[in-house]
């Protein structure tokens, strides 16, 4: 049986109480062909602690943040390859028209990515979860 999982959340508040370190995702993406990620839409990011953005679980990991507020939590380097730099060849992370102390692009990964408006646009309509065939608006 093969099971897509595809999570798009909008307008939430993720409140992080990481003692050290933590990660905010870790998606867990195996091939390229697996139509599955993470993406979060009008969000905020706050707390304590040392954040990264997400973590390399599976080889082709995606996840993508838009239109979010991050606070000073977030690690400047954004995403951690999970002790496989392997992996910076194959994930994808991005971050498209983010805000707050936390969201600098300046000091990310060479590996993540900056969406441009047409990189962004799948990941932040309902298309990206099937939203149209399921959710009434």
């Amino acid at each position: 049986m093969n099971v897509c999982v595809v999570v798009c959340v909008q307008g939430c508040h993720v409140h992080a109480i990481a003692r050290d370190y933590g990660a905010l995702t870790a998606q867990n993406r195996q091939s390229m062909l697996e139509d599955t990620g993470f993406s979060f839409v009008g969000c905020r990011v706050t707390g304590s602690g040392a954040l990264y953005l997400g973590r390399a679980w599976g080889t082709f990991s995606r996840v993508v943040f838009a239109y979010t507020y991050m606070d000073d939590i977030i690690v400047p380097r954004g995403w951690y390859n999970w002790g496989d730099p392997s992996r910076e060849l194959t994930v994808f992370y991005g971050q498209y028209k983010c805000t707050g102390p936390g969201a600098s692009y300046s000091g990310r990964v060479s590996w993540s990515r900056e969406l441009t408006d047409e990189e962004a646009k799948p990941f932040i309509s309902l298309s990206f979860i099937d939203g149209t065939e399921w959710i009434r608006i």
